[in-house]
């Protein structure tokens, strides 16, 4: 990105000894409304990167919970009861998503969307820094102003000091201009470039959610082929009425009666 690089090396240049002052904000309605747009920018970006690596992180979390689940499905019965084929099934596919399927989609995610977004935020420090230089050298002026015609109604006649006063004015507002011409220039390319990064990122953030999933569902169907087949359309209700027996007998132990 040689506009950013660009974009720094002016905004360096342009307050590159700037003097350390005080006084009020110099208003500039075209600035202003340059800044609130950075502002809006920089909030909804943030708060995008904050988002992208959020959902790398929820997606890591389920596949971790997933082997976690199929190792203690696999120990919660071992004492009663060989693992059944679709359990070995299941543990299988969820290891298999979790040392293969999930680092790729890390890999790849973090390259393709991960990386383009934090470059782009990357950038934001710098108009940040280069917006507080510039009111520091609003500063500046107000105090050269107020310096220069504190010279002239002090001795009017002392046409050095007056002239002194002249030139540090004139490099305050060389200074200030140059900064604040940069600004209003390149904020709007920072703000319209960001769909450079958003479109191929997204096309790359559904490609790889979808690769994914898709490798999950592969995976997971062997486990679907391997268990017991209750057959019809009434699946469910057979499913929910195996539990509710199971449940029973549970219930009729008598620790389960006992009013302790």
């Amino acid at each position: 990105m040689n506009l950013w690089e660009g974009t720094k090396r002016g905004v360096n240049r342009a307050g590159a000894a700037v003097r350390g002052g005080s006084g009020t904000q110099h208003s500039d309605p075209e600035f202003n409304e340059q800044e609130q747009r950075f502002r809006n920018l920089e909030r909804r970006a943030l708060r995008l990167m904050e988002e992208t690596k959020g959902y790398r992180t929820s997606i890591a979390e389920v596949t971790t919970a997933q082997t976690a689940l199929a190792e203690n499905l696999a120990s919660f019965v071992i004492d009663v009861q060989r693992p059944q084929d679709y359990q070995t099934a299941y543990r299988q596919a969820a290891t298999t998503i979790s040392q293969t399927s999930h680092p790729q989609f890390n890999e790849i995610y973090t390259r393709t969307v991960l990386q383009p977004m934090a470059q782009y935020c990357g950038y934001l420090p710098e108009f940040e820094k280069a917006i507080k230089k510039r009111k520091q050298l609003a500063e500046d002026l107000e105090k050269a102003r107020r310096q220069l015609s504190k010279e002239q109604s002090k001795s009017p006649e002392d046409t050095v000091a007056v002239e002194r006063a002249e030139q540090d004015l004139q490099y305050a507002e060389d200074a200030h201009n140059t900064l604040n011409r940069t600004l209003i220039a390149e904020i709007p390319k920072l703000i319209n470039s960001r769909v450079y990064v958003t479109d191929p990122s997204f096309e790359a953030f559904v490609k790889t959610q979808l690769q994914f999933f898709s490798d999950s569902l592969q995976n997971m169907a062997v486990v679907q082929q391997r268990l017991p087949s209750v057959g019809g359309p009434g699946d469910d209700s057979v499913l929910d009425e195996r539990i509710e027996n199971v449940m029973s007998q549970v219930r009729s132990l008598n620790i389960c009666t006992l009013n302790v």
